[in-house]
């Protein structure tokens, strides 16, 4: 008997479902910091560089689960990646060399590779175009919904139960992925647009010439730098400052509630003018917070301050960025495309969290990383500038919409 009506908002529940729970679930990554690296023993680099190489295989797998979606479809996709993020969840618990942290991290890479850029491309297709930006900036919320509510029950387990407790607690909070999966199955359509006659390659060529994707893909680099950085090493940069260590895991979960209303801002925002400037906006107020904060005294207000501002920019970028990825190229292969801007991303992240454990063993500080998160944002404000959102002549019956 079929109890529920197909319908593309089920789609969109499905995708924010998805999105909720990994994103959640991964920026409690932080959290395992101190706990794993005081097991084995090792300074902070090998858990940044374990988890950095846990980022660079989920960049490296985005493009490739991408245009798996854009080929078989979402919701068998999203199954493949939830079965491989819990499996990585519960090596993760089993930890005790160097060769399970590095290969728990590596799984859980690939498991959340393409999740995100999936959700976001099956949103957009369908959901007809005058609400796109909208919807968009909901699935992004939901993302930063589940780092304000998975974060705390992460950091909870961890300090009554162990990490080892946690990291099982985290692979069944992982499990509701895989009846998202059927959800989307059911209720998926591409009925909303008509597909242009190019191949995946002819498209991606095509993307490789084209400069705003190009200037757009590096700009997101840096994104990524800066969300990996802080959301690895922020708890252990406020332990170093003797600050308690619940304020670790309010700090990153203030930093999701205030991204549900950054992301359905600039959500918004982003359907009424330039997703480009508003991009160049966001990137050189990331780049003033930074330095307020590096020169701030460190204390419980200055934190809970700066972590409520960055915030409302975290991952506002990324609805913003998918959205001109579209309006660009349209959405035939929109999943494989931001796939490709996405591995930008995950570089950048590889970089930020591999590099502040290395500066920090090296100089005992991270100072250095955060003037570099000063200098990335102002850089990326400036790339976004010349950036050209008209609709690419090629692709552009796809934008017709079926009356």
């Amino acid at each position: 008997m079929n109890l529920l009506k197909k319908s593309p908002y089920y789609v969109v529940f499905g995708a924010a479902v998805t999105v909720f729970i990994t994103l959640g679930l991964n920026h409690s990554n932080g959290l395992f910091l101190l706990p794993i690296t005081n097991e084995l023993n090792s300074g902070r680099e090998l858990f940044s560089l374990a988890g950095a190489f846990g980022i660079l295989f989920s960049g490296i797998g985005a493009p490739f689960f991408g245009a798996l979606s854009d080929k078989y479809g979402a919701g068998r996709t999203i199954f493949i990646l939830g079965l491989l993020q819990i499996i990585s969840w519960i090596w993760v618990g089993t930890i005790n060399s160097e060769f399970d942290l590095f290969g728990s991290r590596i799984l859980m890479g690939i498991g959340q590779s393409g999740v995100l850029g999936i959700a976001l491309s099956i949103t957009g297709r369908s959901i007809n175009s005058k609400n796109k930006s909208v919807f968009l900036g909901v699935i992004m919320a939901s993302g930063s919904f589940g780092q304000f509510v998975m974060v705390p029950i992460v950091n909870y387990f961890i300090n009554n139960f162990g990490w080892v407790y946690s990291s099982v607690v985290a692979s069944i909070l992982i499990s509701p992925l895989l009846i998202m999966s059927i959800l989307i199955s059911k209720n998926s359509s591409n009925q909303n647009f008509i597909d242009n006659d190019q191949t995946i390659y002819e498209s991606l060529k095509n993307a490789i010439k084209n400069r705003s994707y190009k200037l757009l893909t590096a700009g997101f680099f840096v994104c990524g730098f800066h969300v990996t950085f802080v959301s690895t090493h922020l708890p252990a940069f406020l332990s170093d400052n003797n600050l308690e260590a619940r304020l670790a895991g309010f700090a990153l979960a203030l930093i999701g509630l205030f991204n549900i209303f950054g992301t359905l801002s600039f959500g918004y925002l982003g359907s009424k003018i330039s997703k480009k400037n508003l991009l160049s906006t966001l990137y050189s107020l990331r780049s003033l917070l930074f330095l307020s904060f590096i020169i701030a005294p460190k204390n419980e207000f200055t934190v809970l301050v700066f972590s409520a501002t960055l915030g409302i920019l975290w991952l506002s970028t990324v609805p913003l960025t998918n959205g001109i990825i579209t309006d660009i190229f349209g959405h035939k292969y929109s999943s494989m495309l931001f796939g490709f801007t996405l591995m930008s991303h995950h570089i950048g992240s590889f970089l930020g969290s591999w590099l502040g454990g290395r500066i920090f063993d090296l100089y005992g500080s991270y100072s250095p990383v955060w003037w570099l998160c000063v200098i990335l944002g102002f850089t990326a404000a400036l790339i976004h500038f010349p950036i050209n959102t008209n609709v690419n002549l090629s692709n552009a019956n796809e934008y017709a919409i079926k009356t």
